[in-house]
């Protein structure tokens, strides 16, 4: 056993020193790789053996080590080495179609040019297309690498590449100069390029390059027109279509817009003809505009910076042109206008709607700002104020003292309870339920609490006109009025035009008396007074004002005058009235009636005249020269008064103890322009006389006593018209404490918090006044569920205000939540403009874009509706109301059958009018970040960290909105956001916010807003809590639609060119006129032009230029690589495609494995891609000589790349790799091997020996 063991071991080591022999024969072999002999033990037992000798060795493999081998260089190029993992493809000759693989890369070529190894395989390589790209990169696809000796027949030039840089200082050629190829002022550059004919032949191809334009704020890029001549003669481009930077063709739609995908397939398919549109030539981008309507010039009311008066109140309507015009007035008083029925305005075939204008002095552009806030508002989101019945509509005022121990005690009788369902000036109860307008709502709920304060101390328990005028003398003791009452008195409705017709003798002039008791009978102080009021109807704008003096003109010689150019006149010490002529009458006021003459009020007039002086002359009876403070002019005499003129009127001290006036509310709460009026003429008392005390009996109005009261008896006018002429009959007389004209507590409306407040002053009510409360607090009632409809405080939730501090009152947060003010059609951001240069107002609609249908332009998926404008007035009646006849009719751009002067509409037909054009107008988009919670379910909102606060700006427009507290999903918290945002309106203009829209998107879980207005100046801007994705968002801005006018090629007689459906280029379109395209055109560029930007980089083309006239032929010009810097010009890249017969003059093979031959006529071909191919385990390649190896399954199959590619070596062309076999290494394993040889045939020795002595025992 033991000679077997040692036989193994001999045998082993004689393989080994086979091995290494082999290995150092093959030390200079290219592509060698050395071997490797792996041995194993041989190890035998049974089961009942613990333990056994193993019984020698097998050689289990012989492996190859392909490790990279040694590289040197070589002079010949096909002499190839690869530098990492891979081996050469080689195809064995004759009907092998085995493939083999080496890393010997010593090739030549055989005598038919293909690349082979020593043993005549052919080099494989992958097929490529003339830009050297592989197209097929399997085994199967490969080609016998083959080196063509020479390049076929000679090739005519088919394009030529331009790559040259024109220098942005070059010249610019001025439009009109005529091209002379010979004259180097008419062009800016050239280069020139040699091509080649079919037969081989030279030619010189020249290009001019004639520089047109220089960047300007219109069009920012440089231009150049190009022109090609070839030995001296012009040679044309064809037609080159217009591209995007993929090179896609263009088209564009009517407004010049480009797409590469026109909405209708028809307009790509073939057999239809189209007008010819050049890129250059579609004009600048320019906004969509909207519809608009001019006025007439209206220079005689606005020119020059004048101003003109808007009046709603009845009684001056036949001041206003409107009523002028009603009765065919030859010469107008120009100056004032109606608000009222002011325009009719149809925004977009949204419908008429009538406008109302708050009465006012404006100038032009103030007049256009307040028509279009008043159409935005009529047109808008506004909704009515509504109150519900028995929770909205009651709120409470409660006045309150502090006692010593700090605790508030309110009124004995309870708060002033203010019942905003109750009638006014400014609505009915009716009007009321069914809800205001905020403005109306303002005035009416101002009149309302100033009515219940005064109320509140006024008799209980008589009828409705003795509780009105009489007092509650316990309700005035617990407030503390006592001496701070004042009676006012008011009459009935006048009939202006009752009146102005009675009065016209008298110039709209009259005076009436007023009877006014003060004291009682039983007191000391007892006076009843009569006193007088002017009613001056001057110019038809009633008014009424009230002195104590009423007196006659004194006629006679010296008796009136001028001394030292200061006239006088003299009257009586005492009057016809039997009261004193004051000696300081502050003011006279002269009127006339009768049938005297009007020589004193034709001169002086009929309005206030200070008096500068009252001198007591010694007469009978007793007189007064009084100086009046009048410029007399030129005038050096006073005016002669004819005799008996006696009927001159004199009243004089405007009264200190009452005032008149025609009741209204203009500027009673502020912000607010709206006004009523009642047509009634109040009087009531005013500064001393307004400290009425609570005792006297005609502050109780005693029977007979009453404190004001139009003198009766039979009295009439001064005129002699009777007192039922102004109304004056019976009157209603009321006791108050309150000045409804300037309220003691007053309210407003923040626009920008959406909330009202309340103010009051410690002036008015505070200690040391006589009322001397402390504090102040208003309330609405307890609700179980829910908040006040207009955000009053809740009983219990109430704040008190200190009167110390001055502070407000400040209800919450609250929304219109009545009914819609325009209920359909909505419209936003309608423009009205004055022009300060023709004295022109215009209104514009608040959208842009032209009547198209879907799909007919870019961007139009559905039917466009056209921006429109139609304005005119509703006919008035002589009381300027609405005509009922009126129906409002259209007639083109006019509504209605009335006019408006001051603005200068209607216009007749199509005048004025400007129709919208292009596109419509994006909306401005704000869009919230994902929310941190989830609001698809219901989360809450509280007042923590302010997160039920929201900072908006629409269009300029800020407001802080806030939601209530409580819970709401991404939905309704998105309607919440909506209803508030759409209720802002600017601060100072009042122009309103609307038409915002507000989305949950469950999502992204977001919020997006967009606003009502479209283009560029509507803007969107949120910010809100982190956790509802809104902060930090960007702002939204709208976009107005840009529109280009896309101007058709011509020929030279101006004639317009289309393309036939067969591609000819012709003015001519009988033949095709039914079959040319629509709304989407295919796009071209300008002959041969070139189109830089500021960076120097070519923008067009993008495509080669074909010219034609080259016989047989046409020239492609790439200018893909001109450029345009600051530099000097220079040919950087010029060169063509053509060539003569050539020859082979040079090989390269790159790292990569491409394989270039060099010809002699300049042309430069791509053989192919050497092959590399990969292993998965190059051990189990098969060997099969001269460094080669074939697959098998151990090795797996071959894994095709390229050379240099992730996973494969780089080739390196004039190179060999050698053996991987270091010398010393493999004589040191042979002297091993060797050693191992020698012990095995030594234990041979022995065991043979060893048994030779047993065997010589045994015999």
């Amino acid at each position: 056993m033991s000679f077997y063991t040692a036989l193994t071991g001999l045998k082993g080591a004689q393989t080994d020193i086979s091995t290494t022999s082999n290995n150092i024969a093959n030390v200079g072999s290219n592509g060698f790789k050395k071997s490797r002999a792996d041995f194993g033990d041989i190890f035998g037992s049974t089961p009942l053996q613990a333990k056994s000798v193993g019984v020698g060795t097998l050689n289990k493999s012989i492996t190859q080590q392909f490790s990279q081998g040694n590289i040197s260089t070589s002079a010949n190029t096909l002499d190839m080495a690869i530098s990492g993992q891979g081996f050469f493809a080689m195809e064995p000759g004759g009907n092998s179609s085995q493939v083999v693989y080496t890393r010997n890369g010593a090739f030549n070529v055989d005598d038919t040019g293909f690349i082979v190894d020593s043993n005549g395989q052919f080099l494989l390589g992958y097929p490529v297309d003339s830009d050297g790209q592989v197209s097929d990169k399997t085994l199967e696809g490969s080609n016998r690498l083959k080196l063509d000796g020479s390049f076929g027949d000679p090739k005519q030039t088919s394009t030529v590449t331009m790559g040259v840089n024109l220098s942005s200082d070059g010249k610019l050629i001025p439009a009109g100069t005529v091209f002379d190829p010979d004259d180097a002022d008419t062009f800016t550059a050239t280069s020139a390029v040699t091509i080649f004919d079919k037969s081989g032949n030279p030619q010189s191809a020249t290009v001019f390059y004639i520089k047109t334009q220089e960047p300007s704020i219109a069009d920012d890029s440089y231009k150049y027109d190009t022109k090609l001549f070839v030995d001296g003669s012009e040679i044309t481009p064809k037609l080159t279509r217009a591209v995007d930077d993929a090179k896609a063709s263009l088209f564009i739609d009517r407004f010049g817009n480009q797409t590469t995908v026109p909405q209708d397939p028809a307009y790509i398919l073939e057999g239809k003809g189209y007008p010819l549109y050049k890129l250059d030539d579609l004009g600048e981008a320019i906004n969509s505009t909207p519809a608009k309507l001019e006025g007439l010039g209206i220079e005689t009311f606005l020119a020059g910076g004048k101003s003109i008066e808007i009046v709603t109140d009845p009684m001056k309507f036949r001041a206003t042109m409107e009523y002028q015009a009603l009765q065919g007035a030859a010469s107008p008083t120009p100056g004032t206008f109606w608000g009222k029925d002011f325009l009719i305005v149809d925004v977009d075939e949204s419908g008429p709607v009538s406008i109302d204008i708050p009465p006012g002095v404006y100038n032009g552009t103030e007049l256009a700002k307040v028509v279009e806030v008043a159409i935005r508002q009529a047109t808008g989101d506004d909704k009515k104020v509504k109150l519900k019945p028995n929770i909205d509509n009651v709120i409470n005022i409660d006045l309150k003292r502090t006692s010593g121990d700090g605790r508030s005690e309110g009124l004995d009788a309870g708060p002033f309870k203010v019942d905003l369902h109750g009638a006014s000036l400014a609505a009915t109860t009716t009007e009321a339920i069914d809800g205001l307008d905020m403005d109306t709502f303002l005035v009416h709920a101002q009149l309302k609490i100033t009515e219940s304060m005064n109320t509140y101390i006024q008799r209980k328990t008589g009828t409705a006109a003795q509780n009105l005028a009489g007092v509650d003398t316990v309700a005035i003791a617990d407030l503390g009025a006592n001496n701070k009452i004042f009676k006012k008195l008011v009459g009935t409705q006048v009939d202006i035009a009752l009146n102005t017709a009675a009065l016209s003798a008298s110039k709209g002039n009259d005076i009436f008396s007023v009877i006014h008791q003060e004291g009682d009978t039983t007191r000391a102080g007892y006076a009843a007074s009569e006193r007088f009021v002017m009613y001056s109807n001057t110019d038809n704008k009633p008014s009424v004002k009230a002195y104590d003096t009423k007196t006659v003109l004194i006629e006679g010689a010296g008796l009136t005058g001028i001394t030292a150019g200061v006239p006088f006149i003299t009257v009586n010490q005492v009057g016809a009235d039997t009261k004193a002529f004051p000696t300081v009458p502050e003011t006279v006021r002269f009127s006339s009636y009768g049938a005297g003459g009007d020589t004193m009020t034709d001169f002086f007039g009929t309005k206030d005249i200070a008096v500068t002086q009252v001198v007591a002359l010694a007469t009978t009876p007793a007189t007064y020269r009084v100086f009046l403070d009048f410029d007399m002019g030129t005038t050096t005499t006073f005016p002669a008064i004819a005799a008996g003129d006696d009927d001159t009127i004199i009243l004089a001290k405007p009264s200190d103890s009452i005032e008149a006036y025609i009741e209204g509310t203009e500027g009673l709460v502020d912000g607010v322009d709206k006004a009523f009026y009642s047509g009634k003429i109040a009087v009531r008392e005013i500064q001393n006389s307004a400290k009425r005390d609570v005792a006297h009996d005609s502050t109780l109005n005693a029977t007979g006593k009453e404190a004001l009261a139009f003198k009766a008896g039979g009295a009439v006018l001064q005129s002699g018209l009777a007192y039922s002429t102004l109304g004056l009959v019976g009157g209603s007389l009321s006791t108050n404490w309150v000045d409804e004209r300037d309220p003691t507590v007053k309210l407003s409306y923040d626009n920008k918090e959406q909330r009202l407040e309340f103010d009051t002053t410690n002036a008015a009510l505070g200690v040391g006044t006589g009322i001397g409360m402390n504090t102040f607090t208003i309330y609405s009632k307890k609700l179980d569920e829910g908040t006040n409809g207009i955000g009053i405080p809740a009983f219990g939730s109430n704040p008190e205000i200190s009167f110390a501090t001055d502070d407000k009152s400040i209800g919450n947060t609250f929304i219109n939540d009545g009914a819609d003010l325009m209920v359909a059609n909505k419209r936003y951001g309608t423009e009205v403009e004055f022009d300060t240069v023709g004295y022109s107002f215009s209104i514009k609609s608040g959208t842009t874009g032209e009547a198209l249908e879907a799909n007919s332009a870019l961007g139009v998926v559905e039917n466009q509706s056209a921006s429109n404008i139609r304005v005119g007035r509703y006919k008035l009646t002589e009381n300027g109301t609405v005509d009922p006849t009126d129906e409002a009719d259209y007639i083109s751009h006019k509504i209605g059958k009335g006019s408006n002067q001051i603005l200068g509409f209607p216009r007749q037909g199509e005048i004025g009018f400007s129709a919208a054009t292009g596109l419509s107008s994006k909306k401005a988009i704000a869009v919230g970040h994902e929310a941190l919670v989830d609001m698809k379910e219901a989360f809450t909102i509280s007042k923590l960290a302010d997160e039920n606060k929201f900072n908006v700006v629409v269009d300029g427009v800020s407001a802080f909105v806030e939601v209530p507290e409580g819970n709401y999903t991404g939905e309704t918290l998105a309607l919440a956001l909506k209803g508030r945002i759409n209720q802002m309106v600017h601060p100072n203009t009042g122009d309103p916010i609307g038409g915002v829209e507000i989305k949950y998107d469950s999502i992204e879980n977001n919020l997006t807003f967009s606003s009502g207005t479209t283009g560029s100046t509507s803007t969107m801007k949120v910010e809100g809590a982190l956790r509802f994705g809104l902060q930090d968002i960007p702002l939204g801005i709208g976009e107005t639609a840009k529109v280009k006018t896309p101007v058709q090629a011509t020929d030279e007689l101006g004639r317009p060119l289309f393309i036939s459906p067969t591609g000819e280029v012709t003015a001519r379109v009988e033949d095709f006129a039914d079959n040319i395209v629509e709304d989407f055109y295919p796009l071209f560029l300008d002959d041969g032009e070139l189109t830089f930007n500021q960076s120097g980089e070519l923008t067009s083309p993008i495509t080669n230029v074909t010219y034609e006239g080259l016989p047989g032929s046409s020239l492609i010009v790439d200018y893909s690589n001109a450029t345009q810097f600051a530099q000097p010009f220079s040919a950087t890249a010029v060169g063509q495609d053509g060539f003569a017969a050539g020859r082979l003059t040079n090989l390269e093979i790159d790292n990569s494995g491409n394989v270039n031959a060099g010809y002699s006529n300049g042309s430069n071909v791509s053989l192919g891609k050497i092959i590399i191919a990969n292993f998965q385990n190059n051990s189990g390649l098969k060997q099969i000589g001269n460094a080669t190896f074939s697959a098998t399954s151990a090795s797996g199959e071959a894994e095709l790349g390229e050379a240099s590619e992730d996973g494969f070596g780089q080739i390196l062309s004039g190179n060999l790799e050698r053996s991987n076999v270091d010398i010393t290494e493999e004589l040191v394993n042979l002297i091993t091997a060797q050693r191992n040889y020698q012990a095995a045939a030594k234990a041979m020795e022995t065991t043979t020996s060893m048994t030779q002595t047993i065997i010589n025992i045994r015999l």
